[in-house]
């Protein structure tokens, strides 16, 4: 009873608030995160993010309303003729099959292969305790992304560092271990991979539609991250 009077309490707050409002509603244990401080065009101060593998979100805005389940998940991307392998947290609405990445790092690894994920030979080179990989567009870079409810929508498009015309920032490698990883899909995948612990600050480009959905859409409008630390999974082969 204590539980649904508290969870009334929260739907009211943010009912009188103003939209574009995250509330975290439940907490679950998972061993891969992401948090940060962040600060982009809205408000003046800096504010903390905890995304969580597993956590279950309620999530306001002028678009969209509802349960959102943050699921892990992997994909290849080709940015301007340079493929980036990314891994993070992706937002699943609640009776919807889509997917929509969150929050994640995309880190263009050499020997990357359209319709492959990375051997764990190129795994072991790139990821290794005390490397620095400079955020940014180009080899051996990391792009960071990013769909936050402050200042930009919920629901469009992941703003990106590769959007900046002068990208800053990097990610620090602190520690890897193995790790085998359960995926949530149809059917059930299980795939081993490296779980490596970061640290990590820099800029993100915020995020403006373009005519075209090949259009990159440069902008000096940045979102800052400060404080990052993140525990994230690479699959190998």
């Amino acid at each position: 009873m204590k539980q649904i009077i508290l969870f009334l309490s929260v739907l009211f707050i943010v009912s009188c608030q103003k939209p574009t409002v995250e509330v975290r509603v439940a907490q679950q244990k998972a061993p891969f995160y992401f948090r940060f401080e962040v600060k982009d065009t809205i408000f003046k101060d800096y504010q903390y993010v905890d995304y969580t593998l597993g956590d279950s979100i309620w999530v306001s805005d002028f678009r969209d309303t509802g349960y959102h389940y943050l699921t892990w998940r992997n994909e290849l991307e080709d940015i301007n003729g340079i493929y980036y392998f990314q891994t993070g947290l992706s937002d699943m609405r609640f009776g919807s099959p889509l997917t929509e990445s969150i929050f994640g790092f995309g880190f263009s690894i050499p020997g990357l292969e359209l319709g492959k994920i990375p051997t764990q030979g190129m795994i072991e080179d790139f990821f290794y305790p005390g490397r620095s990989i400079p955020f940014g567009l180009g080899a051996e870079k990391v792009n960071a992304m990013l769909r936050l409810q402050i200042g930009n929508p919920a629901f469009l498009l992941s703003s990106q560092t590769v959007f900046l015309y002068e990208p800053y920032g990097e990610l620090n490698i602190k520690k890897i271990e193995e790790y085998t990883m359960q995926y949530r899909s149809s059917p059930e995948e299980v795939l081993r991979g490296k779980r490596i612990t970061c640290t990590f600050e820099g800029g993100i480009g915020v995020y403006a539609p373009q005519p075209s959905v090949d259009a990159v859409s440069y902008t000096d409008v940045v979102i800052d991250l400060r404080n990052g630390e993140a525990v994230f999974f690479m699959p190998y082969e």
